[in-house]
């Protein structure tokens, strides 16, 4: 009879024992696969967030007196304050190629006066000088600017604005229907200038009624254009490149890298420029996620050492009790390494019924302790919606208030138990039958043949 054989019939004849030990088998499946559950639905939503949120930082040329190109001239309008040295399109394709980064968001902006234009008015009154004025926003990409990869703006006609372009303009679709315009007509500025249309917008929400906000200001009389259209329009040197690009890349964790090597690019002098993290909004978020991991973690370890330390008392206490069938099977010429190998059969039979069983039982647990931690996610959701829209009314109704900010919810944190979680569940078994069973059996097996018969005389 081979040690499988004995180990079942073993497990039959000893049921009280058998079903103790199938008890601890399962408590202690159910508690390591719902600690590996936890801590792969943590992981799987960083992931995911990761992709959801992403991360970005701004390159903005500096303003300060630390910055070498800064002029401050004085004439007729007052004082000019802008820097020789700006962003140019060139640098921003320089760090557009760096590995790692998912949009390029360079803009300048300024006001354009279009006195055939039929505007939206808005609801704060203005000089007369500015009514025939609305915003206009020179970009590197049009379909990388904030204002569409945010979702505040769908192009619904035409094509995007690239780099290559020249006078080319976006306007909304509300604006070109009030003025009976269509993509390939052209808008005249005061100056003389006519912008071809390459494009319309729809804005996915606009100003409330309540909101303040100029007719310059409102988002259905915004024009986009290429740099250098803006740069020939303003024709002067405040105006010779971007203020400010928002770099979004796809990992938050590598923006440390990235932000290193774009300061490693020589062709520009990194003194004229700040460059600063905005990555509050993913970590504020992921930190929640990194305690849940890091408790998963911490549960595990636990579960598994207080496994060991149970399973090898109680068989230590059993194995005691084996001496004289120990002996039995040594004067029947059974090697002790057979003999081993049966209390581990034995152990690893129960062990497979019950960790088959706990697959149930912790999808149970992790069922609840997913709802409980998605309430917690909700009501931590609802709180940043509340802040971001107290910050949001305090912010005004500027075009600017909300870009490049992507919309997020609290983290999806699905708990289910999965393959690789049952996988990591026989492995650690695995791993803890053989830790307790050897230290079970050492206090026997240690004992030369004699030495076990003279016990059991």
């Amino acid at each position: 009879m081979n040690f499988i054989n004995r180990a079942w019939l073993y497990i039959v004849r000893k049921k009280g024992k058998s079903t103790l030990l199938f008890i601890v088998f399962l408590v202690m499946a159910t508690l390591v696969l719902t600690a590996l559950s936890l801590g792969s639905a943590s992981e799987t939503a960083r992931e995911n967030l990761k992709k959801s949120i992403g991360g970005k930082f701004l390159v903005a040329c500096d303003y300060s007196e630390n910055n070498p190109y800064l002029k401050i001239e004085q004439n007729e309008n007052g004082m000019l304050v802008y820097t020789t040295q700006q962003i140019s399109p060139e640098l921003v394709e320089q760090i557009r190629n760096i590995k790692g980064v998912e949009y390029c968001s360079a803009e300048d902006e300024s006001l354009v006066t279009c006195p055939d234009m039929k505007w939206f008015a808005g609801n704060v009154p203005i000089v007369e000088e500015f009514r025939q004025s609305a915003k206009i926003i020179g970009t590197w990409k049009s379909s990388e600017n904030s204002l569409f990869t945010s979702g505040r703006l769908t192009l619904a006609e035409g094509r995007h604005i690239t780099p290559e372009d020249h006078k080319k303009v976006l306007i909304s679709k509300d604006l070109a229907e009030k003025n009976d315009l269509k993509t390939g007509d052209t808008i005249r500025t005061e100056k003389g200038f006519d912008l071809e249309i390459a494009g319309l917008f729809i804005p996915r929400e606009l100003e409330s009624v309540n909101e303040q906000v100029t007719t310059y200001d409102k988002i259905q009389n915004l024009i986009i254009t290429d740099l250098s259209a803006l740069v020939e329009m303003e024709n002067g040197p405040s105006v010779q490149g971007f203020k400010e690009l928002e770099v979004s890349v796809l990992d938050p964790e590598e923006m440390e890298s990235i932000m290193s090597q774009i300061k490693e690019i020589q062709e520009v002098d990194w003194k004229g420029f700040t460059v600063t993290e905005e990555n509050d909004s993913y970590e504020s978020t992921v930190s929640s996620l990194k305690q849940l991991s890091g408790l998963a973690s911490a549960f595990l370890v636990i579960i598994l050492a207080a496994s060991v330390a149970v399973l090898s008392l109680i068989l230590t206490l059993w194995a005691r009790g084996r001496v004289h069938e120990t002996g039995v099977l040594l004067s029947a010429g059974i090697r002790k390494s057979l003999i081993l190998g049966q209390y581990m059969a034995e152990l690893m039979l129960i062990a497979f019924a019950a960790f088959l069983l706990s697959y149930f039982s912790s999808s149970a647990a992790v069922s609840r302790t997913g709802e409980l931690l998605a309430a917690g996610q909700k009501a931590f959701g609802v709180q940043e919606e509340d802040e971001g829209a107290d910050a949001g009314s305090r912010g005004g109704s500027g075009i600017g208030t909300q870009d490049g900010i992507r919309e997020m919810g609290p983290a999806d944190l699905e708990v289910t138990v999965q393959l690789k979680d049952m996988i990591l569940l026989f492995l650690a078994g695995l791993a803890v039958i053989s830790i307790s069973a050897g230290i079970a059996s050492v206090s026997v097996m240690r004992l030369k043949p004699r030495e076990i018969l003279a016990k059991m005389s």
